[in-house]
């Protein structure tokens, strides 16, 4: 492994005690505390509450003995990388001060709830006040779990000592500590679905926070703590966009605000945008960054009304009348195109990180790390890989110019996402390179998988988070080895499409080309069918090669197995790609590298996917193809393509 397993910590020079205890630690509640959303806002400060609470309970292990102490996570002195720290956390502390280090870090975690509460409470109306102080607990719970080591075991016997906590750890979550639910039948949070709204006062507070919360939104004091919390009140970076809308929305106003100096019809529709945010009594920068003044259908009276309270006005009526056809002419030009009204979820997790944080770590040259060299410092800088990880794929996900979306958690080995639908495929390949390339250069093989949702604007929240969670489970599912994601499409008309594929294509008939990124794949497809109409291809493509598919299949009784005929797929493919894509076009000619033109790695990717032979760890393989080729027409019908210059 080179250096970065030469040095061992000294541990006598970090402890006086030669007799210490590796404590693993989780913070809790997870999944519930952050899917109980509604917007991405309540999403977003969910996650950094959870991480900040980590934080503050594992701050007197630190304080006590610095931050060579912390096994995993690393910790990075920034408010990004701070906010998103995993909520599981190993350290090394004094035998003798177990049960002070305990004591403190549940203390951290009480005080830090106190110190958000009252952030909440200022805020509130002064009727308001004392029954919030009263009735807003701790929703933070803390496991753990120690195992004794000596300064000698460190050193010499760290693997089985790793191996150890991780199995007691794993027990102790079985045993779950619950407090006894306390409550009547009367009507709960819409949000969460369990706790109770306090309903004698709550009005006042929808009256002083009608900006935030609906008309008919009843908000528990949990989840209207999350709705009223800012970004600054707790110390983290702003989230770039306050709900779905706004992501799905991104692309185009970008583009919108980059040609509003140079385009009079674009100035006149920002100013119009600023006039409503003047009316409607919403902060000028809060309302462009607002995701509803991008599409025709929420630029009216009526919307407003509801979401703002606005009062009839037929000036307002004939503002948002014209702000509407301003709009229209926007969109009438060639650089900007209305944006779709879906967008993406993408959540990553590392695959098998339990091993590998355990010990049972591959090398990229196939071998296994041997038992001696998993030493404290190699497990250090594995966290010290994981948090480098994090912040580059948290830099992706934001960065303009690339993902342009939302990052709600990048921990590492773990990763949630929203993404304009224009940047979601490209980025879901960079963020999963990302991941795999710092390991590499440690020479560490570690591979991903990856949950993507595509889905409209208005569908709930909690059901796109549902699905991603359960796309990454059928990702490591699909194929042995994993390192595949699984793309779940959900019309807002109710079909349902699910593809699963490896991250990579083994193309065995092109020359000087091992793999290629199977997203790449698509995207390059789906692009071949937005040019120009002199040179496009029809996307009725699809759906005639759809209808011949099936007769490329012959099932083989005594192996019980489907064959697809490689001759007649080529065949065809070709026959149909004739009569959908002019001869004269340039696309005949183009070149994916290295004298490989884009066809042959098209139809040789489709050959790949599309046979059972090839993908036998894969079930269904028919129609999962022909998902993929569903999902590459949903793309085309919203003039999604790829930017491959």
């Amino acid at each position: 492994m080179g250096s970065t397993m030469n040095q061992e910590m000294d541990v006598n020079k970090q402890f006086i005690e030669t007799d210490l205890y590796l404590l693993r630690v989780s913070v809790g509640p997870v999944q519930e505390f952050i899917s109980e959303a509604r917007k991405t806002r309540d999403l977003y400060i969910g996650s950094r509450l959870l991480s900040l609470a980590a934080f503050n309970s594992m701050r007197p292990i630190f304080d006590a003995y610095g931050l060579e102490a912390i096994i995993y996570p690393h910790i990075k002195y920034s408010k990004e990388c701070l906010s998103s720290l995993p909520n599981i956390y190993m350290a090394i502390i004094p035998k003798s001060k177990l049960e002070e280090t305990v004591t403190h870090m549940e203390e951290g975690l009480h005080n830090f709830w106190d110190t958000v509460q009252k952030k909440v409470n200022v805020k509130l109306p002064p009727d308001c006040k004392g029954y919030y102080d009263q009735k807003i607990e701790s929703p933070f719970y803390m496991n753990w779990v120690a195992v004794p080591i000596t300064s000698d075991e460190l050193n010499s016997a760290y693997k089985p000592k790793v191996k150890e906590i991780l199995h007691f750890f794993n027990e102790r979550k079985i045993t779950r500590t619950f407090d006894p639910w306390e409550g009547s039948y009367v009507k709960k949070c819409n949000q969460c679905g369990r706790r109770e709204y306090p309903q004698e006062i709550y009005s006042s507070i929808q009256q002083k926070f009608k900006n935030r919360i609906r008309e008919n939104e009843i908000l528990c004091p949990i989840c209207l703590l999350k709705r009223l919390l800012n970004p600054k009140d707790i110390g983290v970076p702003d989230q770039k966009f306050d709900s779905v809308m706004d992501v799905s929305a991104a692309i185009a106003k970008k583009l919108i605000e980059q040609s509003k100096k140079e385009k009079n019809e674009i100035k006149e529709f920002t100013d119009n945008v600023d006039r409503i945010g003047e009316i409607i009594g919403e902060a000028i920068e809060n309302l462009h960054k607002n995701g509803e003044c991008y599409y025709e259908d929420y630029l009216s009276y009526d919307f407003f009304k509801k979401e703002y309270g606005i009062s009839d006005d037929p000036e307002f009526r004939k503002l948002c009348d014209d702000t509407k056809k301003k709009l229209r002419i926007v969109y009438e030009s060639p650089d900007i195109k209305e944006p779709s009204k879906y967008y993406s979820i993408l959540m990553m997790d590392g695959d098998n990180m339990g091993k590998l944080m355990s010990g049972d770590v591959k090398l990229t040259s196939g071998e296994v790390l041997k038992d001696t060299n998993f030493t404290l410092d190699f497990q250090k800088k594995l966290s010290e890989i994981l948090a480098d990880t994090g912040s580059n794929t948290s830099e992706l996900i934001k960065n303009q110019d690339e993902g342009n979306g939302l990052c709600i958690y990048s921990g590492g080995d773990d990763l949630l996402a929203f993404l304009p639908l224009e940047t979601s495929l490209l980025t879901a390949s960079k963020a999963r390179s990302c991941f795999i390339n710092e390991f590499r250069k440690s020479n560490v093989k570690q591979t991903s998988s990856a949950g993507i949702v595509i889905l409209h604007h208005k569908d709930p929240l909690r059901r796109g988070l549902e699905e991603a969670r359960k796309n990454i489970e059928e990702a490591k599912k699909l194929f042995k080895d994993k390192d595949a994601f699984c793309i779940t499409l959900r019309l807002f008309s109710g079909s349902v499409i699910t593809w699963g594929y490896k991250w990579e294509i083994k193309v065995p008939n092109l020359q000087n080309l091992d793999s290629v990124m199977t997203l790449d794949v698509l995207r390059y497809f789906v692009s071949f069918m937005l040019k120009s109409p002199e040179n496009k291809l029809s996307p009725s493509f699809i759906r005639d090669f759809m209808e011949e598919l099936s007769s490329f299949y012959e099932y083989d009784e005594r192996k019980s197995t489907w064959k697809l005929s490689e001759e007649m797929f080529k065949s065809e493919f070709w026959r149909l790609l004739k009569r959908h894509m002019p001869s004269e076009s340039n696309l005949w000619k183009d070149e994916f590298k290295d004298g490989i033109l884009t066809l042959d790695l098209i139809v040789e990717s489709f050959i790949y996917m599309a046979d059972p032979e090839k993908n036998k760890q894969a079930k269904h393989t028919k129609e999962n193809f022909e998902n993929f080729l569903q999902i590459a027409l949903f793309l085309v019908r919203e003039q999604i393509g790829g930017d491959f210059n």
